[in-house]
């Protein structure tokens, strides 16, 4: 796909989702459930930034952990989880700049195996999300 990043978001606007570092994981929960699509919840600091990224799986792995058995210790901490997103996210966002094009990053996302692909400036301020779903139906629509 030889389209930049800046024109994938005119044409396919998505609202990203957010939170604030200090948000509860039950609060992070309650906003994948306002937005059942919504695979990835972004973590916005105080200036705007993006500093970290928390996925549906790994919230829902914190918070129904006692439906699991613990076979590690691991588990068993799960078991207790409490605290607030920023003692969850992954800090490690891979993002995507909008002059960027769409095919020259997209291998690097999938083998984090993401579902959406951040879009920010220069300063890291979240410009829009670009979700693979709409990349695969595209594909598709091309298709036929």
């Amino acid at each position: 796909m030889t389209m930049k990043a800046s024109d994938w978001l005119k044409a396919h606007p998505v609202e990203a989702v957010t939170l604030s570092p200090e948000a509860s994981l039950p609060e992070a929960a309650t906003r994948f459930l306002e937005h059942p699509e919504v695979r990835d919840i972004y973590v916005i600091d105080a200036d705007g930034q993006v500093c970290g990224h928390l996925g549906f799986r790994r919230l829902a792995g914190l918070l129904l952990a006692h439906l699991r058995p613990t076979h590690s210790r691991r588990q068993l901490v799960e078991r207790v989880t409490t605290g607030v997103v920023r003692e969850h996210m992954d800090d490690h966002v891979l993002c995507m700049q909008p002059d960027e094009r769409i095919s020259e990053v997209f291998h690097h996302h999938m083998e984090r195996r993401v579902e959406d692909i951040p879009v920010v400036d220069a300063d890291r301020r979240l410009l829009g999300v670009i979700r693979v779903a709409d990349l695969l139906r595209q594909a598709i629509d091309r298709r036929d």
